[in-house]
């Protein structure tokens, strides 16, 4: 009818809030880990691509780090913000987006991270090239994701796909791109890292 609020559908919404609750119980360990592996510095400005209910957003923020957390969920967004009332005044912000269309100005930031979600992004080159819109010259990414058995496919990266990666990563103007793996509780985490060229740097 024209005019009438669209319904969500509650099955729909009902997944997105356990989802949202799931990543509350299982990322504060990786997201402390991945926080700690930008070696983020008062100067810093990040976003956490995908930041679900924001647990990596909040740990940046503890240490003095302004920070946008981007989800596409309305319900994780929901949930961030609610968990995020008690972090440092006007060091967080949360927006919707996806890792394709990202809602911030080129060149507004030092460091972008995300934490397993890039498995979920349509577009990984379009990903990756808005990545490297939004950093500054001299700006780092970190994408982190569990890793999988070769030739696996699923919630996570399989080295062979880190790989490939990688590559896009190169493509799109990162340098010092690599991988690396660390392990938080359980399991294995493999990271994809590179730069943003310092201006005036060749690639």
């Amino acid at each position: 009818m024209t005019g009438s609020v669209r319904r969500r559908n509650p099955l729909a919404l009902a997944g997105e809030m356990g989802m949202a609750l799931s990543m509350v119980a299982g990322r504060s360990q990786v997201a402390r880990a991945i926080v700690g592996e930008a070696n983020l510095t008062g100067h810093d400005k990040a976003a956490d691509v995908g930041c679900g209910p924001g647990a990596a957003v909040r740990v940046a923020a503890a240490r003095g780090v302004p920070v946008t957390g981007i989800d596409p969920s309305p319900v994780a967004l929901r949930m961030a913000r609610i968990l995020s009332r008690n972090s440092p005044a006007g060091q967080v912000t949360y927006s919707p987006g996806s890792a394709e269309h990202l809602p911030l100005p080129d060149g507004s930031l030092t460091v972008v991270w995300s934490i397993s979600s890039v498995h979920h992004w349509a577009d990984l080159a379009a990903g990756c090239a808005e990545i490297h819109r939004v950093l500054a010259p001299g700006g780092r990414v970190l994408l982190a994701e569990r890793l999988l058995r070769p030739g696996a496919s699923g919630h996570g990266f399989s080295s062979e796909r880190a790989e490939e990666l990688c590559r896009t990563l190169t493509s799109v103007g990162f340098t010092a791109v690599g991988s690396h793996t660390i392990t938080t509780g359980r399991r294995k985490r493999i990271i994809m890292r590179g730069e943003r060229p310092a201006a005036g740097r060749a690639r």
